[in-house]
């Protein structure tokens, strides 16, 4: 009889799949327990690592093994190591040399060395406030940081104490390292700063369009040549900035995104993350979506279906096969919002490169403004 009673869930598992992951994508297990905050790759290492943080205070790593299928990458993610903060983990970041960064609520960044067996993370870094972004720079060897105290710390970590740093106008809300350019979001402004000379570059006002608080931003791929970000915000919209904008030539745009019921509903932006190689990006939102995207075309490149809960994080490996993602709530309706049952997930999608891959603009090409999601 047991069998019986087994046969129609398999068969609907198989047929449907479960709300929390309706794109079918290669699901991580051994999530969080809580929200999940951030979640990083390695770049240019021999192995793949995703290090995922979360609200319950943990910070997991996954070595997530590659095969090529066809003319996709597929993936195993096998459990690694995890440790955890005193209190709700924020943001993390990872070297080449697989040394785990990772910053919270307890005001520390800590330093976890995957390669060292046993040994104990260890504080490199701090703020008056929590951390809420954290970057490993290569090209300098050096660590940034970013928290609620309004600034900005670089940090040699041969050093206890910051070698530089600087004022942002408002609690640090994200930023994006891509050399020798940084930037760094605060509620309603933008600094840029040069790594090489060390100096800040300019503060920017987003697009003219952009009325609420900034909540994510992601920049070029290209600075040297093409300098410019992506920014979005708590109103369902992206601004497109290019560093040599000239007001009388202006290539500055933005356009409206993760809306429901014909634009009525509006959803924050929580992430942009863009592909090393196309220079084309990815936004996800509360809204459950996540959706690619062709700024020079302006159009999207895929829409994939939602997912019944916030997607709080997502962001390109380094060669951009792969992209990881979480389904997790992201607390915008409170307490009565939250449904545990749901849980946390993270998920990877497996790219293909027609989904990402840019498109000649179409004839008489408006913005992407008309976009639903």
């Amino acid at each position: 009889g047991n069998n019986k009673r087994a046969i129609p869930k398999i068969l609907m598992n198989f047929g449907q799949p479960p709300p929390h992951n309706p794109n079918k994508d290669y699901e991580v297990q051994g999530a969080p327990a809580d929200s999940i905050s951030s979640l990083s790759w390695t770049r240019g290492c021999p192995k793949t690592f995703l290090i995922v943080t979360s609200w319950d205070k943990t910070v997991k790593v996954w070595e997530i093994q590659k095969s090529q299928q066809g003319p996709i990458v597929a993936c195993n993610a096998v459990k690694g190591p995890e440790h955890s903060h005193d209190l709700p983990v924020l943001c993390s970041a990872v070297s080449r040399d697989a040394r785990v960064f990772s910053g919270g609520c307890d005001k520390v960044v800590k330093c976890w060395e995957l390669g060292s067996q046993g040994k104990a993370p260890y504080p490199v870094a701090g703020h008056d406030q929590p951390v809420k972004c954290v970057s490993y720079v290569e090209e300098g060897s050096f660590l940034i940081t970013a928290g609620w105290d309004s600034t900005v710390k670089f940090w040699d970590l041969r050093t206890p104490q910051p070698v530089g740093q600087l004022s942002i106008p408002g609690s640090a809300v994200d930023m994006d390292v891509t050399f020798p350019m940084a930037t760094f979001l605060a509620p309603r402004e933008i600094l840029i700063y040069d790594l090489q000379s060390r100096r800040e570059i300019k503060k920017m006002e987003p697009h003219h369009t952009m009325k609420e608080q900034l909540r994510c931003i992601g920049n070029f791929p290209d600075v040297k040549n093409n300098p410019g970000f992506a920014a979005g915000s708590i109103e369902g919209r992206v601004c497109i900035m290019y560093m040599n904008d000239t007001p009388q030539n202006s290539k500055n745009f933005s356009f409206k995104c993760h809306r429901e019921n014909n634009g009525i509903d509006v959803y924050a932006v929580h992430a942009i993350s863009f592909h090393p190689t196309f220079g084309t990006f990815s936004t996800v939102g509360g809204n459950g979506n996540l959706s690619f995207w062709d700024k020079d075309a302006k159009q999207r490149l895929k829409v994939f279906s939602n997912c019944d809960q916030s997607i709080p994080v997502g962001k390109f490996n380094d060669d951009g096969t792969l992209f990881g993602y979480a389904v997790s709530y992201d607390w915008a309706k409170g307490q009565e919002g939250y449904v545990p049952a749901k849980g946390h997930h993270i998920l990877i999608h497996s790219v293909e490169e027609g989904e990402v891959k840019n498109k000649p603009p179409k004839p008489k090409a408006g913005t992407l403004g008309r976009v639903g999601r």
